[in-house]
């Protein structure tokens, strides 16, 4: 009964992303199920419910990933984005290095669809390169999403680690890894293997339309995208035309610095290193208006409307699906008789092909993590480094993100760009099939590692 239960939870959250009905109540009704078809009954249900969303390391999820969206909207609101991407522009003259870092830099803001911010300016510099149009639309997802396997405040990175307890150093060298040689492999297909018609130049003069509108032997670049080199004022938001770049673009990555120092580099608690982060979104930058106003402003439209709820009640409803499993120990028969804590096949199903499958499916990291991760960790119980395991896990579903023709990002930047979907979507699979090889291999030592 507990594995039907199980299945039918599971099919359940597959069946809510596709049929586009909110993930976290689809995750919290599975979980539901898990626990009323498993022998614990209430007490699975209560236990679950506590670790979720009341002890300290689920509230401090939720909270965190609250804060990050909201630092994410308050940057966009205030303009921080814009003058990040001016100042970059202002300091490279690489047109290929400034392709690279702008959806880069955007990713980093982990709001979803943010795609459709990146993809403007990416479509400016790989025209004055003579890119495809599928080369652009390479260009802005993969340099986007590439940062996912390593980026420490980034939802599903958070959830897994919630889920398995592993730490973030486990995935720092693998997810860098994987990191470098998605990044490397983009480049080689948006600038060599099919070669630009243009030189990689960037020039300056007027810009009175931004990255837009720019010849395609050069492309000038300004302190921000919509402003005239010279110009002073912006609207609802103040001049940084006169600023050094690299004072722009420090002052611009403020927020996530102050995350990223706070909440990796010391003990601070990461909910409280975010909410420093937020904190400093609504703060940072002077104002061409009163500062207090403009501040007032940035807490209205970008800090109480900036909180994903949505993101947050998927991240709650996963994880109260995965404490049922856990708790339930409904894979615990699975494990048993085996000889070990888990077979080969088992690990392979739960651990590679699951999480890949599921994000490839959706087109969504989070619910991949969020229902492959209960389902592993139970299995992992008396091998000798579990961590390994977790990590794969966590790269294949990423690469099955990377890779989905599902994904929402993936599908705005090809309608943006009137780009061909099957050609664009096929030269996404150099630089993802090689991140997804990656992860197979990682997988595979670890499992010889562990079992053999």
């Amino acid at each position: 009964m507990s594995y039907l239960g199980l299945a039918v939870g599971t099919i359940l959250i597959l069946a809510a992303v596709r049929y586009k009905v909110n993930v976290g109540i689809a995750a919290a009704m599975a979980g539901l199920i898990v626990a009323s078809t498993s022998g614990g009954g209430l007490a699975v249900l209560y236990a679950s419910l506590r670790e979720a969303v009341i002890e300290p390391a689920g509230l401090t999820l939720l909270v965190s990933i609250a804060f990050i969206t909201m630092i994410g909207n308050t940057m966009k609101v205030s303009g921080a984005l814009d003058d990040l991407t001016g100042g970059i522009g202002r300091v490279i003259r690489d047109a290929r290095v400034v392709a690279f870092l702008l959806p880069s830099l955007v990713g980093l803001l982990s709001v979803p669809g943010s795609s459709v911010f990146s993809a403007p300016l990416v479509d400016s510099v790989g025209r004055s390169l003579g890119m495809t149009r599928e080369q652009r639309v390479t260009t802005n997802v993969m340099f986007r999403h590439g940062w996912y396997y390593i980026y420490p405040i980034y939802a599903p990175l958070l959830l897994i680690q919630q889920i398995s307890g592993v730490p973030y150093s486990a995935f720092l060298l693998p997810g860098s890894i994987a990191t470098l040689i998605v990044f490397a492999l983009t480049a080689r297909v948006v600038f060599v293997t099919e070669p630009l018609t243009a030189e990689p130049s960037l020039s300056t003069g007027d810009c009175s339309g931004g990255l837009c509108g720019c010849s395609h032997d050069s492309i000038t670049v300004c302190a921000r995208a919509g402003v005239s080199a010279g110009d002073t004022t912006a609207t609802g938001s103040r001049a940084v035309a006169s600023a050094h770049p690299i004072y722009s673009i420090l002052l611009a990555a403020s927020p996530i610095l102050v995350v990223l120092l706070c909440g990796v580099g010391t003990r601070i608690n990461f909910s409280i290193a975010t909410a420093l982060g937020a904190l400093t979104a609504l703060l940072a930058a002077p104002s061409d208006g009163p500062y207090l106003k403009e501040v007032a402003r940035r807490f209205r439209e970008g800090a109480v409307r900036g909180i994903d709820w949505q993101v947050v009640g998927t991240v709650a409803g996963t994880v109260f699906f995965g404490r049922t499993i856990v708790n339930s120990q409904v894979l615990a028969s699975m494990a048993a008789g085996t000889g070990s804590s888990a077979s080969v096949l088992s690990l392979f199903v739960f651990g590679f092909v699951l999480p890949f499958s599921s994000a490839f499916i959706i087109g969504s990291h989070l619910p991949a993590v969020g229902i492959a991760g209960p389902l592993l960790v139970p299995l992992l119980s008396g091998l000798r480094n579990p961590a390994g395991l977790v990590v794969a896990l966590y790269m294949a579903a990423s690469s099955g993100y990377l890779l989905s023709p599902a994904h929402v990002c993936f599908i705005s930047t090809v309608q943006y760009l009137r780009a061909d979907v099957r050609s664009s979507w096929r030269m996404l699979w150099g630089p993802g099939g090689a991140g997804l090889l990656l992860g197979l291999l990682f997988w595979a030592v670890q499992v010889a590692g562990n079992l053999l």
